[in-house]
């Protein structure tokens, strides 16, 4: 910053002056998505300097953002919102600005288009402390960059002021208005008489002036000589021949001719005259009026270059253009708009043909909006999209642009610019149709998203983001610091380092992790499922990270219950073979024939497989203890030889195998040897739960009535070791069998955890 003299920031040149430019060179770009000036890529760089040199008014928005740089005389055109709107993002502007115009910018930055022209577009403007209506030409224009997507960096805004034009083609109107009055008041600029035979030409002294002689002199009379150097050198011959020709014939006479003036200007005359003939058929005299039209003849040279300029922008836009006088029924298209609408070149233009063109449906919309653009109370302003079809059956949609022009309370003028949109509204139609697809997708999916500008920190969660983080109120802005904070401890780590390989400009990885949140609001633990992708800018430093996730709690839940099940059956499967293993070992010995042990040992299978399929069915996660009861007296003799009583107890898979087993080998006895053996045998289980050192435990009972009598066995067998020995062990309990002459009775312990 040293030096005594001005210096330019990098990236913009000297030519680059006024008001905005050192507004451009002071303001904050790196707070932008432009980035510091230094980094900006060399169209942008380019443009910047083209809008800031020229003393035309132009802008320019650059990038996906659409930041918005101006330069002094576009200044006016923003009115109070100057100078806050420079370095402003599209998206800021306002809602209406964005719907009309969203669609334009969209093509221009997408290469779909090569620009768009708006003709005669009014504004008002301050002006020497004082607010002027203003006319502009508006054109956007595509500016390439190799470093953006589609090649198209950003948009060139040009503004063209025709203000004067238009002033000049109403002043225009009002000087035709007043030449035709003057020809019918026979008003006059200047007036002469010549005799001819004494070739004495004597003029009013405005005639005198413009031909530059003395008025003086010109009123005594002058030779016809002294007036003609001032005739334009182009003009000569051809006024001449007219002269001699009225001369010679006799009749009136009619021209239009420069005079060159004493200062080297040029004025143009209309002049219009009478020759007259003697009596011996020899020109006698001449006389006539002259009206200076300089004033028009510039009128007229301006609105040609205009209608030139307008012309060759419509054609570079590709737009048509129409003109119509309501109050008279004249209508003109240009060979653009007859080419739009399907109109042959030698139709003659009226309202049916144009009408006929009109697609039905939209023909009652078109004829409103037309009636309003000519209603002397109206805007006098028309832009519509509506369809059309041309006499080949091809349907096109259009967009027209027109303004109505008035004089006394009549429409007197319509004009406009028709351009075919048709490419435009199929891309719009097929945007709509994938938001609306995703949109679908996204809800049938249940599917949150997020979108995290890294440049300036906005982060934006859909409504299912918000549920997946346990926070109630949607309308909270989120934050990406206070997210991660929800992560929860054992996967904060990871989720953090997937993050920062997704951002780093050298790896650039996709986003991927699967972790737990804890609910902000209420605390419940949810498993997420999220992928994501990072967009970087120019500079190679990310600019954009968006992403989707979806809840898989219930996912994670069903793996965790499967693993377990798993890992159970495991366990359960080991078991039951060991207890296979056993029951085999204890049924066939030699203290039984074969037959006998076959028996006992397909009996004891079954038992076990009874339990097993009870289990099953509570998905090995336990089994209500009336219900392993119920089972067995459905197997032993029906529910009528049983009497169950006791509270409801909830059993390990491990302590519903072990009592299902000794229940059963309780019946087997009963039915060999006991109470099921005789019909008027009764079997009573009653159990009662009651507190222990650590954990509860079951007292069951089985007792026999009205059976045989009992009598002690010798020796006591398999089914009783195992109820004695094994399930006291199994169940961390204990286990006696009495043998009562009135019935056995079985008294079981055990510790509910077992």
């Amino acid at each position: 910053m040293g030096g005594s003299g001005s210096v330019a920031a990098p990236g913009l040149t000297m030519l680059a002056r006024g008001e905005m430019a050192e507004r451009v060179r002071a303001f904050d770009w790196s707070s932008t998505p432009l980035g510091a000036i230094e980094t900006w890529s060399p169209s942008l760089k380019f443009a910047v300097d083209m809008v800031l040199a020229t003393q035309l008014p132009m802008a320019l928005r650059w990038g996906p953002e659409l930041v918005l740089l101006y330069n002094d005389a576009y200044a006016p055109a923003l009115g109070e919102r100057h100078p806050e709107y420079l370095g402003v993002l599209f998206k800021n502007t306002s809602a209406d600005f964005q719907a009309s115009t969203r669609a334009l910018y969209a093509d221009l930055l997408s290469g779909a288009s090569r620009g768009f022209v708006f003709e005669k577009l009014s504004f008002k403007l301050m002006r020497t402390d004082r607010q002027e209506t203003a006319w502009f030409t508006i054109s956007y224009s595509p500016v390439p960059d190799a470093s953006a997507p589609h090649g198209v960096g950003g948009v060139l805004i040009s503004a063209v002021e025709i203000t004067e034009t238009v002033k000049a083609t109403q002043k225009l109107r009002g000087a035709e208005e007043r030449y035709e009055l003057a020809r019918e008041a026979a008003g006059v600029v200047g007036a002469w008489e010549w005799d001819v035979r004494a070739n004495k030409v004597y003029a009013d002294a405005r005639y005198a002036e413009l031909h530059g002689v003395v008025p003086e002199l010109a009123a005594a009379g002058l030779p016809v000589e002294a007036f003609t150097p001032a005739v334009h050198p182009d003009d000569v011959e051809r006024i001449a021949v007219a002269a001699q020709t009225s001369l010679q014939t006799g009749g009136g006479f009619s021209e239009e001719y420069r005079l060159v003036q004493p200062d080297g200007s040029i004025r143009w005359i209309y002049t219009r005259g009478r020759s007259y003939l003697g009596a011996d058929g020899k020109p006698a005299r001449n006389t006539g009026v002259i009206i200076d039209i300089t004033e028009r003849k510039a009128v007229e040279a301006a609105l040609e270059a205009a209608r030139v300029d307008i012309d060759l922008a419509a054609q570079a836009a590709g737009m048509g253009r129409w003109d119509h006088n309501p109050s008279q029924g004249l209508r003109y298209w240009d060979a653009r708009a007859r080419t739009i609408f399907g109109i042959p070149p030698d139709a003659p233009p009226s309202t049916s043909i144009f009408e006929k063109a009109v697609h039905p449906d939209d023909l009652p919309a078109v004829r409103a909006a037309v009636a309003a653009a000519v209603d002397p109370d109206g805007s006098g302003l028309m832009n519509l999209e509506y369809r059309i079809v041309r006499q080949n059956g091809v349907t096109r949609w259009v967009e027209v642009f027109g303004r109505a022009f008035f004089e006394r309370g009549v429409c007197v003028r319509f004009v406009g610019v028709v351009s075919d949109v048709t490419e435009r509204r199929e891309a719009i139609d097929r945007l709509l149709r994938q938001e609306e697809t995703l949109r679908l997708a996204i809800d049938a999916a249940d599917v949150g998203t997020w979108d995290y500008n890294i440049e300036t920190g906005d982060l934006v969660w859909s409504d299912r983001v918000y549920a997946m983080f346990g926070i109630v109120d949607l309308s909270e802005p989120p934050d990406i610091s206070a997210a991660l904070d929800y992560v929860h401890p054992a996967d904060a780590d990871r989720v953090r380092d997937a993050v920062a390989r997704a951002m780093d400009p050298a790896i650039r990885a996709d986003y991927a992790s699967e972790y737990r949140v804890i609910g902000r609001d209420d605390h419940v633990e949810r498993w997420l499922n999220a992928k994501g992708k990072v967009f970087f800018g120019p500079n190679g430093n990310p600019v954009r990270f968006v992403g989707a996730a979806v809840d898989v709690t219930d996912r994670k839940r069903a793996e965790l219950h499967l693993r377990l099940l798993v890992n159970e059956m495991n366990h359960r499967v080991k078991n039951s073979l060991a207890t296979i293993q056993a029951i085999a070992a204890q049924s066939f010995t030699d203290a039984h024939s074969l037959p006998q042990a076959k028996e006992a040992f397909a009996d004891r299978l079954v038992a076990l497989a009874e339990a097993h399929d009870l289990l099953t069915r509570e998905n090995w996660e336990g089994a209500d203890l009336h219900k392993v009861a119920e089972r067995l007296a459905a197997l032993h003799g029906g529910a009528d030889r049983f009497e169950l009583s006791g509270p409801a107890v909830r059993l390990s898979p491990k302590t519903a195998l072990s009592l299902s087993m000794a229940l059963h080998e309780l019946a087997t006895n009963a039915i060999k040897y006991g109470a099921l053996n005789a019909p008027a045998g009764r079997v009573r289980i009653a159990w009662d739960v009651s507190a222990g050192q650590g954990a509860e435990r079951l007292h069951l009972t089985w007792s026999e009535r009205d059976g045989p009598p009992v009598t002690p066995p010798a020796q006591r067998g398999f089914g009783s070791r195992l109820i004695e020995r094994g399930l006291a062990a199994e169940l961390s309990g204990s286990a006696t069998i009495e043998f009562h002459p009135t019935g056995v009775v079985c008294q079981i312990q055990a510790l509910l955890e077992a």
